[in-house]
């Protein structure tokens, strides 16, 4: 015989105590209220009772990005990266080689930050 072995228990955790959403509040909204509603969710891009609890808790809701901030968020990420890279040429090598390069990624940031401010 084999001895028996504590199996495990299967599937996801539970929750602790104080993360556990026991509470509910009913909303009653005519159509065209819930249709507002739900259309600022969706701008927002959270569910509408994500959307409905940060509404109610007074925290700031904001759009989400649309695909061209979020390209911008990307080429910005890649021009801070290639910043770095240049930074550390800097040090090696002295400022003077990399300020043309330094020059240049500063009006490309510069110019799509004013785009992202829009």
């Amino acid at each position: 015989m084999t001895p028996n072995k504590s199996k495990s228990k299967r599937g996801r955790k539970p929750k602790a105590e104080w993360q556990r959403l026991r509470n509910e509040i009913k909303l009653h909204l005519d159509d065209g209220n819930y249709a507002v509603v739900k259309d600022m969710a969706r701008e927002a891009g959270l569910s509408l009772n994500r959307f409905i609890t940060r509404a109610v808790m007074g925290t700031p809701i904001r759009k989400a990005l649309t695909d061209e901030e979020y390209a911008m968020v990307r080429s910005l990420q890649g021009i801070a990266n290639n910043l770095n890279q240049l930074t550390r040429c800097a040090n090696g090598m002295g400022f003077d080689t990399v300020v043309k390069k330094v020059d240049s990624m500063l009006t490309t940031t510069l110019g799509l930050l004013s785009k992202f401010r829009m």
